[in-house]
């Protein structure tokens, strides 16, 4: 049996890395980061049902302390958050090895400045379109994490 990637669809879902973790990150934890709270914390909610070590903040200052001292198995960000700097944040974290075992997902409204092309660009490690598919981002989260601690 051969196994599809999780995405077919690019305009709605995509993953273009697939980073392993390092050392310095928690394989199991998860950042929301959402300009809508009850958008974040439902995510996160989602998470948690299946097992991750998830949190939500509807601020880059927060996430940038979180970010901090906690270095995240993923982190999920809602691009309204980061518009304002020029995605400063991601485009930083791309380049900085401290991120490399950290998948970095946008998550984007449908709108022609925010192409999968773009976000690919920009240092993102895939992205979730809304009406996003949440649960393909969380299946494919508990899939990888689920195969690394496995070995593979």
């Amino acid at each position: 049996m051969t196994q599809r990637t999780p995405h077919e669809d690019e305009g709605q879902f995509a993953l273009w890395r697939l980073k392993r973790p390092t050392s310095a990150v928690d394989s199991q934890s998860v950042i929301v980061a959402h300009a809508e709270k009850s958008i974040g914390e439902s995510i996160a909610l989602l998470l948690r049902l299946k097992g991750f070590i998830a949190v939500a903040t509807s601020t880059m200052e927060n996430l940038e302390l979180m970010l901090e001292h906690w270095k995240p198995r993923a982190l999920l960000i809602g691009t309204h958050l980061c518009h304002a700097d020029d995605f400063r944040l991601v485009r930083h974290a791309a380049n900085d090895a401290a991120f490399g075992g950290v998948l970095m997902i946008a998550l984007t409204d449908i709108s022609p400045e925010e192409t999968p092309i773009d976000m690919k660009q920009i240092g993102f490690d895939g992205l979730c379109c809304r009406p996003c598919p949440v649960w393909r981002l969380v299946d494919m989260l508990e899939r990888r994490c689920r195969l690394l601690s496995d070995g593979h």
